[in-house]
C-alpha cells in the first residue's frame, strides 16, 4: 500500500479505537448518548469538538474526528459506528 491509503487506514483504525471504548461497554451504558459524549469523545484529542458541538445537536449522536471520519450512533443497534466526512483524493492512489 501507498502512504496515502496506509495514512487512511491508519486513520479509520484510530477512529475504530475510539468507538470500541463506548462499544466494548454495556448496551445500557454505550446508549448513553450524554455520557458517552462527556466521558469519552469530548475529551478525546482525536475529536474535532468545535464542529460536533457547533452542529447544534445536544447531546451530538454525530461526532466528527479532526481526520476525515467521525462516529455516528445508530439507535438501533445501539452501536457507534465510523462514517467519513471528507475527502479522499483518488489522485494520490497513484501518487505512491
Amino acid at each position: 500500500m501507498g502512504k496515502y491509503l496506509d495514512d487512511l487506514w491508519n486513520d479509520l483504525e484510530q477512529t475504530w479505537d475510539l468507538a470500541m471504548q463506548v462499544n466494548d461497554l454495556s448496551e445500557q451504558e454505550r446508549s448513553d448518548v450524554s455520557a458517552a459524549w462527556e466521558t469519552y469523545f469530548k475529551p478525546a484529542d482525536l475529536v474535532d469538538v468545535a464542529r460536533t458541538e457547533g452542529e447544534g445537536q445536544t447531546p451530538p449522536t454525530k461526532i466528527f474526528c479532526t481526520n476525515i471520519y467521525g462516529l455516528q450512533f445508530n439507535p438501533e443497534t445501539k452501536y457507534w459506528v465510523p462514517f467519513r466526512h471528507g475527502d479522499i483524493d483518488l489522485a494520490k492512489f497513484t501518487e505512491d
